[in-house]
């Protein structure tokens, strides 16, 4: 056992154990996988960090060494004999002159062991915490080779578990974005909490809901033309960072160069069931006047982003000026993103359970008065549901895509992402511990503008559940806004 470093001096953390997790032993010897069009993007993107709270009161080391740990390694070991490529690596290919996933015999998911005298409570609560409490439950992806030279392998996904004796434990993991979706983690994550729940591998191959698909070649792409295109792109802007195509941690570290700011905190605000149909409400009755059959009916997502979308409008705009008056400039645009699933959209539709990524960011702006104006309601659900329900096959400007993930061509001064979906059922994730107490998606907080979507853990069937990790004079002024609108809703 070895003492971690922490520069909080009251917080004592302890690595109990390290272990390299590998799928049994396979029919194939080796794989690869070649990035696709939807994956190479991706490489800019900060690793998802997903943590998943259990409440265990009477938990304690010796159960937690004898029992819980042999389990999840057990557990974990026979699901990535349906799910190898999350312990393969990303490596660059000379032959395809590309970076790949490579799946080689032997090869392993880093798994850490940890105990924590942190507050399970307090860090499993609905209540605003600091963003760097959480950083020592997250595990590190690694380089796996020490040497200066080019073409490093990065482990494509690493987990620790911790235990906090007498109080739970917190399941933390990461992986590579240009690997996998949240879509085909969470059904990694459904599989893997069977296995460990029933202790039975069978149902992964007789549940085709969860049996990944791993053939890449369902996305078309004729003459490979998007992903030429792609990667020359994406090797332009790393050759600007003066950095080797080849180097794959030089990739690593572009998606992982911010750190969690000194001010941010991790906040989670909820929208019930019956605060959304209160806003649908609302929004039928900013509509008065217009026949029932033009009423068009926005969906639960549709409307918590409107919501969402409103709030953040109104918070003061540090980047460009000190000041929250909207009529400071009538032209100052607003603008939230978030990602659509692209798997029943391509022609022909890919199988649900492609294991990869398929996914598609979708910005929408409006003037930030008419956001935070009286219509605001009225204007935020519009643009949202013309976007939402816009989507058409293929319908993709990648040039527009690949200017805003190079992050050169957005003039917009407000730009909010949503993360996570409601659809995932990560709640829903009992590995025999019984449901989760809480979960929170970190990535985000290596950035100020993010916020993330999950269904909720409190049982209101229906209700949203939305995290944000921002600057606490933020997260302040977003709640008063959000706390206070709902107060405001008509019955």
């Amino acid at each position: 056992m070895s003492l971690m470093e922490s520069s909080n001096q009251e917080l004592k953390v302890m690595v109990l154990e390290k272990s390299q997790v590998a799928p049994p032993p396979l029919l194939l010897t080796e794989a690869s996988f070649p990035l696709t069009y939807f994956d190479l993007p991706l490489l800019l993107i900060a690793p998802p960090e997903k943590l998943i709270f259990y409440k265990l009161p009477n938990v304690d080391i010796s159960h937690f060494m004898d029992s819980i740990l042999p389990q999840i390694k057990h557990s974990l070991s026979l699901t990535l004999q349906h799910f190898y490529p999350l312990a393969g690596n990303l490596i660059w290919s000379p032959e395809l002159n590309l970076p790949v996933i490579s799946y080689v015999d032997g090869d392993s998911i880093p798994l850490t062991a940890v105990e924590s005298s942190a507050n399970f409570n307090h860090l499993s609560s609905y209540n605003t915490r600091d963003a760097k409490d959480f950083q020592h439950l997250i595990p590190q992806l690694t380089t796996l080779d020490n040497s200066n030279s080019s073409n490093k392998p990065v482990s494509s996904c690493a987990m620790q578990i911790t235990l906090f004796p007498g109080s739970g434990i917190c399941l933390g993991i990461i992986n590579l974005h240009s690997i996998v979706d949240g879509r085909a983690v969470a059904m990694f994550l459904k599989s893997w909490a069977s296995v460990s729940r029933l202790e039975n591998t069978s149902l992964i191959s007789r549940d085709h809901s969860i049996t990944p698909h791993l053939d890449r070649s369902v996305i078309k792409d004729v003459d490979n033309r998007l992903r030429k295109q792609y990667w020359q792109r994406l090797a332009e802007f790393i050759r600007s960072k003066s950095m080797s195509e080849e180097d794959c941690s030089n990739w690593l570290s572009l998606s992982m160069d911010l750190n969690v700011h000194c001010h941010q905190v991790v906040a989670t605000f909820v929208l019930a069931r019956s605060d959304i149909e209160k806003l649908r409400k609302l929004y039928w009755a900013s509509m008065a006047g217009r026949p029932n059959k033009d009423k068009p009916y926005p969906s639960r997502f549709e409307l918590a982003c409107a919501y969402v979308w409103i709030n953040i409008a109104k918070i003061p705009n540090q980047t460009t000026k000190n000041s929250s008056s909207v009529d400071d400039d009538d032209d100052e645009m607003s603008a939230i993103s978030f990602v659509a699933d692209y798997r029943a959209r391509l022609d022909p539709p890919i199988p649900p359970t492609y294991f990869g990524n398929c996914i598609w960011g979708i910005k929408i702006s409006a003037k930030r008065r008419d956001i935070v104006s009286e219509d605001g309601i009225t204007v935020a659900v519009n643009t949202v549901m013309r976007e939402v329900r816009g989507l058409r096959d293929l319908d993709m400007n990648h040039e527009a895509r690949l200017d805003r993930l190079l992050l050169s061509g957005n003039s917009l001064s407000r730009f909010d992402g949503i993360s996570g979906s409601t659809q995932f059922g990560f709640y829903e994730l009992d590995f025999g511990w019984g449901r989760p107490e809480k979960i929170e998606l970190m990535s985000k907080a290596r950035s100020m503008n993010s916020i993330t979507f999950f269904d909720c853990g409190n049982g209101d069937d229906g209700g949203i559940e939305i995290g944000l990790v921002r600057d606490i004079n933020e997260v302040d002024a977003f709640a008063l806004s959000f706390n206070n609108g709902l107060k405001d809703l008509i019955d």
